[in-house]
């Protein structure tokens, strides 16, 4: 009886494991990367607004946002790529959300020279 848990709580955490980078189907990732570039749309565009509304605020509020903008962008860019990192499936699939995870890595570094020193 007990072999028989065992044997079943690999199997139960194996498709668990291999279930995670298998590839959707084309419309539910068209859906996904819809919603995620919307949202990074409405993200963008409120950053932007604060970035606008600074200006009054003197130079190191302006850079301030500016970043957070750069990193919204960055950010939302991110979303949207690793949707669509879900039309493809196992090691091409973790391939793309590495590239994915490098890129939002670089455009934050990239963002820190925004920063106000």
């Amino acid at each position: 009886m007990e072999t028989r848990k065992l044997i079943f709580a690999a199997l139960a955490g194996s498709m668990l494991a291999f279930g995670c980078n298998r590839a959707e189907s084309p419309k539910e990732v068209q859906k996904d990367v819809a919603d995620a570039q919307q949202d990074a749309a409405e993200q963008t565009s409120e950053a932007r607004e604060e970035v606008a509304n600074s200006y009054g605020e003197g130079q190191e509020q302006v850079a301030e946002n500016q970043y957070d903008l750069a990193v919204t962008e960055a950010e939302g860019k991110h979303k949207v790529a690793i949707e669509a990192c879900e039309a493809t499936s196992g090691s091409e699939q973790e391939a793309c959300k590495a590239r994915a995870d490098e890129e939002l890595a670089a455009a934050k570094q990239r963002a820190e020279t925004l920063k106000p020193q």
